[in-house]
């Protein structure tokens, strides 16, 4: 019975050296776990720093506060993508307005969105184009695109306009 005893005291023993080993190895990998996060929310926030930087650092390049050859190069490129982003949402727009229900500025009814007059009341409806028509547009001196002349910063690329 003794022999019994001492395998069975044996396997006891190599059970518990099993659950000790698996318990040091998962507070291993918690320990891991926690210094991958940390060193992961560092990064984004170092991320977002570097960001809040080349933003600035872009704005005052493109405003003249700052002059450097090699950055000059990456703000016209940045330049472009603005202007890009900006004639896409102008496209996304427009495709909106034309998707978008129109009623009679006088009486309420739906009208389709091209129709000049109303087919129920006949009131004279102004149409996008005629809106577009009466805004005077300038030339943005920063990135040259067509902006409505009474604004007081460009839509495309953020720059003040002088009036």
């Amino acid at each position: 019975m003794s022999n019994l005893q001492t395998k069975l005291g044996g396997s006891i023993n190599k059970i518990q050296d099993s659950l000790q080993q698996g318990k040091q190895k998962f507070q291993t990998v918690q320990e891991m776990s926690q210094y991958k996060k940390e060193i992961q929310d560092i990064s984004a926030a170092r991320s977002s720093l570097i960001l809040k930087l080349g933003e600035e650092a872009y704005q005052k390049i493109r405003t003249g506060e700052l002059s450097d050859s090699k950055l000059h190069g990456y703000v016209v490129e940045i330049a472009n993508l603005d202007s890009q982003i900006y004639q896409a949402q102008k496209a996304l727009e427009e495709l909106n307005q034309k998707s978008a229900t129109k009623t009679c500025t006088n009486c309420g009814t739906t009208i389709d969105h091209d129709d000049k007059f109303c087919g129920y009341c006949g009131q004279k409806q102004e149409t996008a184009t005629d809106m577009n028509r009466q805004a005077e547009l300038v030339t943005c001196p920063t990135c040259e695109e067509q902006i409505p002349a009474n604004g007081s910063f460009c839509p495309c690329c953020g720059s003040r306009l002088v009036l």
